[in-house]
């Protein structure tokens, strides 16, 4: 089943100075109407609790700093890294995460030594949230000039440097009008706090890498690619990966709240059988390909060279003309190629990994089950990763296909990506996603049973919620023109575009965050033998 059809890593805008001071709304596009309102709100309908003045954020903000003053407090029995110090077991404190078996079930451990189901939030805090401007000017009632207060809430296209489409954040406008001109900083000391508050341990995917937060940072290497990617046989390729991994890890190699490494994301780094055809039609000097025939010769042939070239359609009979043709190999074969190929790549990513840096953890790149080649990916990855990091957009935990995938590894697992966004029948501007909800209360129902049987498994050790904002109502992009969506526009976020808690949703997520560590350590499920 198809679970993941987007990838989703919110990408900070590329800000971009303008000398005129000019609204955007001084070259309509023709033929639209408004449809969001000053404060990135659906202007056609209205709902209990819609922001209609600055007033509005103020009482929100009070509210909220209120309730977590008085009812929602931090959790005492929690170390700074999310750990249960009261469940009546301890390991011992390496100052690093690290991943261990108690009775009968995985456990992520702190630094401190303490036992922790870890749960976090994905793009916490997303100051940009921006949207397309060009082209459709006339959705929007109200654009600020480009320079003064809200100068920081344009910029440009966050999908392509090149693309001079206008971008505006509501989001960073109204926490703007929130807290002034310290509205960044304030924007990170919230969200914070409210991770503290609202039981989370701390961020996922995709976010800043804050203070004292407890977080999983997602790694992009640069290299000469072949394909769709590169060529992990050519030394030449293998040191600009290792650089590059190496800039990006050096740097915070000692800092125990990171849980651990990984790198890119979902189906991209899946191989797939195209690829492997692509690389045997490359000349005969490219690395990949002589490995490749290499392979086939010793494993698929047992070194048998005039066989080899009748099964792949090749006219002469030796090695050289192997490595110099476009051959064209039965199905297996390209199998078998296909996996000796993630195995090479996903074994050098692993060991580069762990040679810069031993002391954490690696969850290798969000595979996402059944958007892949084939059922065997899941086997493919498993010897290399400490966990196997995967996303997953459905309704339950999991299925017994998906249970059947945890006990075939006995590896421990850690969703990085899930979520069911509520679509309010039409009348908030959402779309409605593949996976998605009709209001925040079967939202939230959702979420307490899904967290509960991720907390039961033996083999999840923690899970991470998509996302912290919702998306733009009109679209995240990329896009030009006068449609009135472009991109995704889903609920996603656990504030909406006020920088307001959607309560009905937070307060039930706050009081089944509490419970993980518990009913994990006092569930019946035991690792498959």
């Amino acid at each position: 089943m198809f679970y993941a059809n987007v990838w989703k890593p919110i990408i900070p805008l590329v800000m971009a100075s303008c000398a005129l001071a000019v609204s955007a709304q001084q070259s309509p596009a023709p033929g639209n109407s408004p449809i969001v309102d000053r404060f990135g709100q659906y202007l056609p309908t209205d709902w209990p609790g819609k922001v209609h003045t600055d007033a509005d954020l103020q009482a929100a903000l009070t509210k909220e700093q209120g309730l977590m003053r008085s009812q929602w407090l931090v959790p005492q029995h929690r170390d700074p890294f999310g750990g249960e110090t009261d469940l009546g077991w301890h390991a011992k404190a390496t100052g690093f995460y690290y991943v261990l078996q108690h009775n009968g079930k995985w456990w992520l451990v702190t630094p401190q030594g303490n036992p922790c189901f870890y749960t976090g939030v994905c793009t916490v805090p997303t100051l940009v949230n921006g949207t397309p401007i060009t082209g459709r000017e006339d959705l929007f009632v109200w654009l600020p000039p480009k320079t003064g207060t809200y100068a920081p809430a344009w910029g440009r296209s966050p999908w392509d440097r090149s693309d001079t489409t206008e971008y505006f954040s509501f989001d960073t406008a109204n926490l703007i009008r929130k807290f002034g001109a310290d509205w960044a900083q304030q924007a990170r000391s919230e969200a914070i706090e409210r991770l503290q508050h609202w039981g989370f341990c701390g961020a996922g995917k995709w976010s800043e890498m804050l203070p004292n937060v407890p977080s999983l940072p997602v790694l992009w290497y640069s290299a000469d690619y072949i394909g769709r990617h590169p060529d992990i046989f050519d030394p030449k390729v293998q040191a600009q990966i290792r650089q590059s991994l190496q800039q990006q890890i050096a740097p915070r190699r000692d800092d125990p709240y990171i849980l651990g490494w990984s790198i890119k994301n979902e189906f991209d780094e899946i191989i797939t059988t195209q690829e492997i055809k692509d690389l045997l039609q490359k000349p005969a000097a490219v690395p990949a390909k002589r490995a490749l025939v290499d392979e086939a010769l010793k494993t698929r042939y047992h070194n048998d060279v005039a066989a080899m070239a009748v099964a792949w359609h090749v006219t002469s009979p030796t090695r050289e003309a192997l490595y110099n043709a476009q051959p064209n190999p039965p199905a297996d074969d390209l199998e078998a190629l296909r996996q000796f190929f993630a195995k090479s790549y996903y074994a050098f990513l692993y060991k580069t990994v762990k040679q810069i840096d031993p002391h954490h953890l690696y969850f290798g790149f969000w595979i996402v089950p059944g958007w892949w080649q084939n059922a065997s990916d899941w086997q493919l990855i498993a010897p290399y990763c400490d966990v196997i990091g995967y996303d997953r957009y459905a309704n339950t935990f999991a299925d017994q296909w998906l249970e059947g995938l945890f006990a075939s590894t006995k590896k421990p697992v850690l969703c990085g990506e899930f979520s069911f966004p509520p679509y309010y029948q039409g009348q908030r501007g959402f779309g409605r996603y593949s996976i998605s909800t009709t209001d925040e209360n079967q939202e939230a129902d959702l979420y307490t049973k899904w967290a509960r049987d991720a907390a039961y498994n033996p083999y999840c050790v923690g899970f991470m919620w998509f996302e912290y904002r919702d998306e733009p109502i009109t679209g995240r992009g990329p896009g030009h023109g006068t449609e009135k969506v472009y991109g995704e526009n889903y609920a996603f976020g656990l504030v909406d575009v006020a920088d307001r808690p959607r309560w009905d949703l937070v307060s039930r997520m706050r009081e089944v965050n509490l419970q993980l560590d518990r009913l994990r350590s006092a569930g019946p499920t035991t690792l498959a033998k």
